[in-house]
């Protein structure tokens, strides 16, 4: 599949499915209960006339286990693997979650996820751009991205990615690899609104790349169901970070009573939506804003189970008016999340 292609296939959905929270804790799903979920998602995609996204990782989890996840999962439904658009990160040290961008290191990551995942990946993405390897005055490690070109060429995979980069690193890559970006994965959420302030989704907009939105359900938060610190497992990295301390939730709490009891709670009955539908529809609904015309926000929340897929994926209950989106924006002005995304307690 050439870019080009790529590309029409990412712009024709609405959600993608992200697969790190199958995998990427204490206990794993359990595959046969991952696979169903994984099938739904497929299927209603195809539903809707285009091809499922899966976003997964090399790290996400020991032993590649978030690839031998797909891996096992297109052995079993050999069938579906061409409906699925594969975008893969790599280049990190599991070990120590440091960046590894040097050309032999990203060649390195290329060839393992692909043998975990038993064959082609149309994108792959360097996880963090290793900016120690910058020579003084470059912004991005121009090696990590000549691999990922060598690779391209030899049909191991299809495409690149971009992930949590910023403005000038965005404008940098794009002039030199422009040819072979389909697009820009970053945090979107109404509790991680970075990108619409500091210039990222403005510059994909007027470059035409597409905005990859993951965790835009907040790690959770925006799905009601947590209240307190108690409430995320033991061995969770939430359970580290100050944004879920118990003093933070008092405060970050506030959001999703605003959302319940000013958006949700006043839809007509026969009109309700979810948390997460609602969160989900507020991403997309930054596709209309003219501001951003020349790009489209995809999010792509996750779902263990078949009732969560068919929850994130109800297109029309993630759709919201003018004035809702209005309302939540006013309410947005006013509120600061505490934590930031990677802060630790």
């Amino acid at each position: 599949m050439s870019v080009a292609d790529l590309k029409n296939n990412i712009n024709k959905l609405d959600t993608g499915y992200g697969l790190m929270s199958l995998t990427w804790k204490a206990d794993p799903v359990p595959e046969a209960k991952a696979f169903e979920a994984m099938y739904r998602a497929v299927e209603l995609s195809r539903e809707r006339g285009h091809k499922a996204f899966f976003n997964v990782g090399e790290f996400y989890g020991p032993d590649f286990i978030n690839l031998s996840y797909v891996n096992d999962f297109f052995a079993k439904y050999p069938d579906l693997r061409k409906h699925v658009v594969i975008s893969c990160k790599g280049g990190i040290d599991a070990a120590t979650m440091t960046p590894k961008g040097s050309h032999d290191d990203v060649i390195q990551s290329v060839k393992n996820s692909v043998n975990a995942i038993g064959g082609y990946i149309d994108i792959y993405e360097v996880a963090r751009l290793d900016t120690s390897l910058c020579a003084k005055g470059e912004v991005y490690p121009f090696e990590s991205f000549e691999a990922l070109a060598e690779m391209i060429s030899e049909g191991v995979i299809g495409g690149i990615s971009l992930s949590e980069v910023n403005e000038e690193q965005i404008r940098a890559i794009h002039k030199d690899w422009s040819k072979f970006l389909t697009c820009v994965e970053v945090e979107l959420s109404l509790f991680s609104t970075d990108i619409l302030e500091n210039g990222i989704a403005k510059t994909c907009a007027e470059l035409g790349l597409t905005v990859i939105c993951y965790s835009p359900l907040g790690r959770g938060l925006l799905t009601g169901q947590l209240k307190s610190n108690a409430d995320i497992p033991e061995g969770d990295f939430r359970k580290t970070l100050k944004r879920f301390s118990d003093e933070s939730l008092k405060k970050n709490l506030a959001l999703v009573k605003f959302l319940q009891e000013e958006v949700i709670d006043k839809r007509p009955s026969n009109n309700s939506i979810t948390l997460a539908q609602l969160a989900l529809g507020w991403i997309k609904h930054w596709s209309k804003v003219p501001e951003y015309k020349g790009t489209k926000f995809i999010p792509i929340p996750s779902g263990s189970s078949i009732s969560k897929v068919d929850e994130n994926f109800d297109e029309k209950k993630t759709e919201l008016t003018d004035q809702e989106f209005k309302t939540i924006n006013d309410f947005l002005a006013t509120f600061r999340t505490v934590g930031d995304r990677y802060e630790m307690v």
